[in-house]
């Protein structure tokens, strides 16, 4: 048990592991011949037939020979030929130490634990441990919740010796190289083919690296596949946790954090308490009485040498753009950015040392990057961050700038990207994932915290700085902008923002006074309910699904079809200028290709943000001060479908460009256009979004105007199939696709194959079923009955068919509903 600072509360072991067994060792070098420790009782096997547990342990000077290398840290570390030894200082027993597992070559498996060493007797064991469960020591129901939490037995090692202050000496050589289950890297461990590599010792952990073979089938494998031998280089970092944990702040819904979960089972709440730490560094006020002071131990990034010379500079800036919103909180030069130290520079100095927040440059041909944290589970201090920049992301930040702001700046209709601008658009992409190494989660409501009118306005993007209130949006770059609206370049690309400041500060600000997480609830409650009268300090509805609000690649507020019909005048110009950027002599068409699939890409997103609105209800998380959810009007809903009629149903011809298809693609533009309307039509005809729909028209008041599902039906209709009404009713191939794909969507929703309803789970009104299916809602008879209309149209304009291919289509059509409406018993 282990009493956290001021909170009265013991943290207890919530699961059990079951311990693995140890793999035969390889043979012992020469140097190691002659009396050899012994295994524990309990090994079996192979490993069984070595010599017996001696009954007592051995002298010092035998097992420490004076061949030994020796190094002094957190323990002192004794490598012997291949064997490995830790002598643990008696005071380093039973404290909780973090274990960091790395694969840094390889595919291995790669995770987080935490552990402890225990010696009872002649042996020491090292033994899992966990925090998800509490209970303050003063109540009596402590006990049953340490008496349903016990950690499993990771390993035992027979005590080979004693140090000089009677620190037992053991031979931990097998962690690394055989089958532990919570040390493999990889499946099997084979002893024979694994070897330690390179042991660092610091003050405060212990740093292992070793090669580990074993087998693993090949990703993507077909099942019934061989595993096939497979080695990895791992790494190991057990680091001491803080004797004194950090006190923890309590999460809430309204700002975003990520955050560890635990059941307070002490509290006075007539049940199991479930409560959440928010991820955040240990920042403490170098001088407490200043409202902005340097912290005691600042947030450090070290920059990877492997990252490009060119770029290092921009990495740094990335890091430190978030000082200016720790300021916020009270905090100056509160995160820097190093690079890292040459070999020569310092030969002890490790990538992979616990105590390092690092940023690897990967090479790597995946577009993408990540940000990460390794936090203590007591309190939720982060104890080690780190980003991982894949080489190629540059490309799609090529791909991204080009598609969507390229008409607005002049440096990007020219390729390859100057050095200065790839430069910042990886500097964004560094704070983005920083920003989760720091603890945040994505916030994709903010994009919509800003009208679509401003983000015109040169005045209003500076004075917000830029146009989304945080770089943790997937908000990429303002494509509503207008080249006639000259903006700053500079405000193209998401930085730190008022959000970010906000939630900075909300995480991080001292509260004077406060002793534990509950006394600091008032505050951070007042500090909340700032995004009541500023909505561009909102975070997203915890359980707000159908939000058009928080949409990803969006800018702009919720009215998707104004922002929509700009990004829309944008991608219009791309596509005219897309050949003259891409097409180059002794070149292939490879970055043709990709542009042009980027913008059919873009083209498609945009038409999902509008279709998002139909069936949608906005949000904005509250604390017991009214409602969370607000139905989006009948009028703004009735006006995304009228917009998806004429631009989702009826693809634009610039995506058509012969010039450029005729360069890329032999075929492909026909099942394209058809996928992507399909997209559409399979959105707003979901089961879910047709429910929601007949749900909030039957919650409405009796006069209230709702948009029903018999409305949308109707105007899709108009949108869909309004060639029936023409006096030669002639369809081209796209709209015959589009029309196919709604008979085969509206199909599926009537004749769905046999499946069982979901049970939701029991409320405080009992049990129920989950997204009632279309034959049991009113959602199947109202399509039944667009069918039948629809059949009518149809069977009417197979006499006015202007072409063989049109009244084909339409036959077929009848057809198909008639098979819908009336199926085979």
């Amino acid at each position: 048990m282990i009493r956290l600072p001021r909170l009265g509360a013991v943290v207890l072991l919530l699961f059990a592991v079951s311990c693995s067994r140890a793999m035969p060792e390889p043979a012992p070098t020469p140097e190691q011949r002659g009396p050899q420790p012994g295994v524990t009782p309990t090994d079996t096997g192979a490993a069984a037939a070595r010599p017996a547990v001696p009954a007592q342990p051995r002298a010092y000077s035998r097992v420490i020979t004076p061949g030994a290398r020796t190094q002094r840290g957190l323990f002192i570390i004794h490598q012997i030929g291949e064997r490995l030894y830790y002598e643990i200082p008696r005071q380093e027993l039973d404290r909780d130490m973090l274990l960091i597992a790395r694969a840094v070559a390889g595919t291995g498996s790669a995770g987080n634990r935490v552990l402890r060493w225990e010696r009872t007797g002649n042996r020491v064991f090292l033994r899992l441990r966990a925090f998800a469960a509490v209970a303050d020591t003063s109540t009596a129901i402590h006990r049953a919740v340490a008496a349903t939490s016990f950690g499993a037995l990771v390993a035992s090692f027979p005590i080979e010796s004693f140090g000089p202050d009677s620190a037992p000496v053991i031979d931990v050589t097998r962690l690394f190289t055989t089958n532990v289950g919570e040390f493999a890297g990889i499946n099997g461990v084979a002893a024979d083919r694994s070897f330690v590599e390179a042991v660092h010792v610091f003050p405060t952990n212990v740093d292992v690296v070793a090669t580990q073979t074993g087998s693993q089938t090949p990703p993507g494998s077909p099942p019934g596949t061989r595993a096939m031998s497979s080695t990895v280089r791992m790494s190991w970092s057990m680091l001491r946790l803080p004797e004194t944990p950090m006190m923890p702040r309590l999460h809430d819904k309204r700002v975003g954090y990520i955050s560890t979960p635990l059941v307070d089972y002490g509290r006075t709440e007539h049940r199991a308490t479930p409560r959440r730490y928010i991820h955040r560094f240990r920042l403490e006020k170098r001088d407490p009485s200043a409202p902005v002071s340097a912290p005691v131990k600042p947030i450090v990034f070290w920059i990877d040498r492997a990252t490009p010379e060119w770029l290092v500079e921009y990495v740094k800036r990335g890091v430190e753009a978030w000082d200016r919103a720790f300021r916020d909180a009270g905090f100056e030069n509160a995160i820097v950015a190093r690079q890292a130290p040459r070999q020569e520079e310092d030969p002890a100095w490790s990538m992979h040392d616990a105590r390092h927040s690092i940023i690897y440059w990967r090479a790597s041909m995946v577009q993408n990057a990540t940000g990460g944290q390794t936090v203590d589970p007591r309190s939720g201090e982060i104890i080690k961050a780190e980003v991982n920049m894949f080489h190629n992301i540059m490309n799609l930040l090529r791909n991204w700038y080009f598609i969507q702001v390229s008409p607005l700046d002049s440096r990007a209709r020219t390729l390859p990207l100057p050095d200065s601008l790839m430069g910042r658009l990886v500097q964004y992409v560094v704070t983005h994932e920083v920003g989760h190494a720091i603890g945040f989660p994505h916030n994709m409501k903010a994009s919509s915290q800003y009208p679509v009118d401003s983000l015109r306005s040169p005045a209003f993007l500076r004075r917000m700085g830029g146009h989304v209130s945080t770089l943790m949006d997937y908000s990429r770059y303002n494509y509503v902008a207008q080249p006639e609206d000259s903006i700053p370049l500079d405000l193209l690309v998401p930085d730190v923002g008022p959000y970010d400041r906000f939630a900075v500060m909300w995480g991080h600000t001292p509260i004077p006074g406060a002793t534990t997480p509950d006394d600091e609830k008032p505050m951070l409650d007042s500090w909340a309910r700032m995004q009541d009268t500023m909505p561009w300090l909102r975070y997203e509805t915890s359980d707000a699904t159908n939000d058009p609000g928080s949409l990803t690649e969006a800018v702009g507020d919720s009215d998707a079809v104004s922002a929509t019909a700009l990004g829309l005048k944008n991608l219009e110009r791309v596509m005219k200028s897309m050949l003259a950027v891409a097409e180059k002599p002794g070149e292939d068409y490879t970055v043709l290709n990709e542009l042009y699939g980027e913008a059919v890409t873009q083209w498609s997103r945009y038409m999902s943000h509008v279709a998002a609105v139909v069936g949608s209800a906005e949000s904005q998380e509250r604390y017991g001060t009214g409602p969370r959810f607000f139905p989006t009007s009948r009028e703004r809903q009735r006006e995304a479908v009228r917009f998806l009629n004429a631009n989702a149903f009826r693809p634009p011809g610039y995506l058509m460009d012969g010039e450029i298809l005729r360069r890329i693609e032999s075929e492909g533009i026909v099942a394209r256009v058809r996928t992507a309307q399909t997209r559409v039509l399979t959105t707003l005809l979901a089961d879910a979004r047709l429910n929601r729909m007949i749900e909030y028209e039957a919650l409405a008041a009796r006069d209230a105007a709702t948009y029903t599902v018999a409305e949308l039906l109707g105007d899709l209709r108009t949108g869909v199939w309004g060639e029936l009404r023409a006096s030669s009713v002639r369809i081209d191939v796209h709209r015959r696709n589009l029309q196919r794909a709604y008979i085969e969507t509206v199909d599926a929703r009537i004749n769905p194959p046999p499946r069982p309803a979901t049970p939701a789970p029991a409320g405080p009104g009992g049990g129920g079923v989950a997204a009632a299916l279309p034959q049991t809602s009113d959602a199947r008879a109202i399509l039944r009955g667009e069918l039948i209309e629809i059949d009518q149209q149809v069977e009417a304009a197979i006499r006015r068919a202007g072409d063989s291919m049109t009244r084909l289509h339409l036959q077929d059509v009848h057809f198909q509903i008639r098979r819908i409406l009336e199926p085979q018993r």
